[in-house]
């Protein structure tokens, strides 16, 4: 309805500008929905744009754009009138909203995708957690608005690869690989004890009990210490990795690519210098962007927009974090990607600031760079925050969620609000099986509409689309509009990054259904009625299907 109003407007202004021999007037019509119904279905601000470029009073060009409006119109709206200081507002007769039921129709599971992107390519960064442990509820929360806005970005256009950057260099998978150790020398009586900063939780005894079974004592002696670190080093590594994987998996989110930090960034060159660190700083002293202080290297952030400098290479000569994230940013534009995405932890919130300097440094586009900073989330129990995991040591892992309350209610629980916004995950409300929890709420909806279109078919009925002037109830229309709105909430969730925005418009999609259908029969004697009413409930259902499908969460038949 948005684009048809859009249309005649257009032609509307186009008349009165060749009437007016004004042929450059603003073309671009945005139409909005009017917070009351009185006010009509849709509404524009055109005419008090338009009344500027023509020096005229608004409320006067808004006569001449309802006056020039094209034939079309009469069958289009009821009414067309003029609120305020120039508002126009639209009431759109009923025929033609209910008309628009059989795009969905013919559009099936492909209703709610466009063009949009483009085709552009777009490399999505997620997760990337380190391999050092188990992915926590927060790395679940990152996982989940990742793996959504990829599926509304892919629905919308465009070309995205997901990737997982393993953190898997530097001195914490050294502390690892020490922990690891450790606790295989207490298995034969040695007390080595874990070293400072290590890690501690039980998964690190039972790699190390693994690596005993596999092993036995042969990693004990003495002049094989170094030797037999970097081996429970890399066991703990592709053992936990093998976990992360694992449980990605089980709450279906999957990558394309699983970029390692140790090879591609930290490899070695021929020389036996890490060639990507080398090959960044040598471009951004030619560039000009290094500076030598107290002994250090440093990166002349503020010469590119950030508040501060920052440390690039430390007094003793070993690279900063940041050197690596500048060369693994540079690499993601030298692959192609039209668009970068990162989703990170809001606690990286001041990262973004120097990283972006660093691209401006390289002569890199960085309005193509772009993060979504996810904020913290708390398991409650009961109304008491659910502190931490035996096995884990310090925090309640992804697994045991999952394990809890399953990958669909894991996964529309952190959808539930704004990426930054913090979260309480209620356990207690995941596991109702009752219209409190949302996701039951949305799912039983889809369940109900099979259930019907059972109870139809028992009766020879079907949906038919031969007699829909018969939706006439303000219900009937309501659910129409909120249909209609659909593809316009995939777009805007992919324009701004805000896979939430789909998790709330099914949450009132359900509500405006299960409304519905304790209000009205559906499988009624009257046939012709019934079949224009299985039409429409089963456009609710592609909507609620393919919604839910950019979610990631099934639709059941049956509940």
């Amino acid at each position: 309805m948005k684009e048809d109003i859009q249309r005649v407007v257009l032609e509307s202004v186009e008349n009165i500008g060749k009437k007016i021999n004004l042929s450059d007037l603003p073309v671009e019509v945005e139409v909005g929905i009017p917070k009351r119904k009185e006010f009509g279905d849709f509404s524009i601000n055109t005419a008090m744009i338009l009344a500027k470029k023509m020096g005229e009073n608004p409320r006067k060009v808004a006569e001449l754009i309802i006056e020039n409006l094209p034939p079309e119109s009469e069958r289009l709206f009821k009414k067309v009138d003029i609120a305020g200081a120039g508002f126009i507002n639209f009431f759109v007769r009923e025929n033609a909203i209910v008309d628009k039921l059989a795009e969905v129709e013919r559009l099936g599971e492909s209703y709610g995708a466009s063009n949009l992107g483009g085709g552009k390519k777009v490399l999505l960064e997620f997760v990337s957690a380190n391999p050092t442990g188990f992915l926590h509820i927060g790395h679940a929360r990152n996982a989940v608005v990742g793996d959504v806005v990829s599926n509304i970005l892919s629905a919308s256009g465009y070309d995205v690869t997901k990737e997982f950057y393993i953190n898997d260099a530097g001195r914490q998978m050294d502390l690892l690989g020490e922990s690891v150790y450790a606790r295989y020398r207490e298995l034969f009586g040695i007390d080595a004890g874990v070293p400072e900063g290590g890690y501690k939780g039980d998964y690190v005894k039972e790699i190390a009990a693994a690596i005993m079974a596999e092993k036995g004592d042969a990693l004990i002696p003495s002049d094989k210490f170094a030797e037999s670190v970097a081996y429970c080093r890399e066991y703990a590594e592709k053992t936990l990795l093998d976990s992360i994987k694992t449980d990605l998996a089980e709450a279906g989110i999957r990558f394309d690519e699983w970029y390692s930090e140790r090879k591609e960034i930290h490899g070695l060159s021929s020389s036996g210098g890490p060639k990507r660190l080398n090959e960044i700083k040598e471009r951004l002293r030619e560039k000009g962007a290094l500076e030598e202080r107290e002994g250090a290297l440093w990166f002349a952030a503020t010469r590119y927009g950030d508040s501060q400098d920052w440390v690039m290479i430390k007094s003793d000569g070993s690279p900063t974090y940041f050197l690596a994230d500048i060369a693994y940013h540079a690499d993601k534009y030298q692959r192609g990607f039209g668009g970068i995405i990162n989703v990170w932890g809001a606690d990286h919130h001041g990262h973004v600031s120097r990283l972006r300097a660093a691209l401006r440094a390289l002569g890199y586009d960085d309005s193509a760079f772009s993060v979504i900073l996810i904020q913290f989330v708390r398991l409650m129990r009961n109304g008491v925050e659910v502190a931490m995991s035996k096995r884990s040591g310090s925090y309640v892992t992804m697994r045991d969620v999952l394990t809890e309350v399953g990958p669909d209610v894991m996964r529309f629980f952190l959808l539930m609000r704004s990426s930054e916004s913090h979260l309480d995950f209620d356990l207690e409300l995941a596991q109702k099986e009752s219209s409190e929890n949302p996701v039951f709420y949305i799912q039983y909806a889809y369940a109900r509409i099979a259930s019907i279109f059972r109870k139809a078919d028992g009766e020879d009925l079907s949906a038919s689309d031969e007699a829909l002037g018969l939706l006439t109830e303000p219900d009937e229309i309501d659910l129409i509009k909120k249909l209609l709105l659909y593809p316009e909430v995939v777009a805007d969730s992919a324009e701004t990054l805000a896979p939430h925005k789909v998790a709330y418009f099914l949450q009132e999609l359900a509500a405006d259904f299960h409304s519905y259908y304790n209000k009205h029969r559906v499988v009624d004697d009257d046939r012709a009625l019934s079949g224009a009413r299985l039409y429409l409930i089963k456009s609710v259902r592609t909507v609620l299907s393919n919604g839910l499908g950019l979610l990631g969460i099934s639709a059941p038949d049956r509940m």
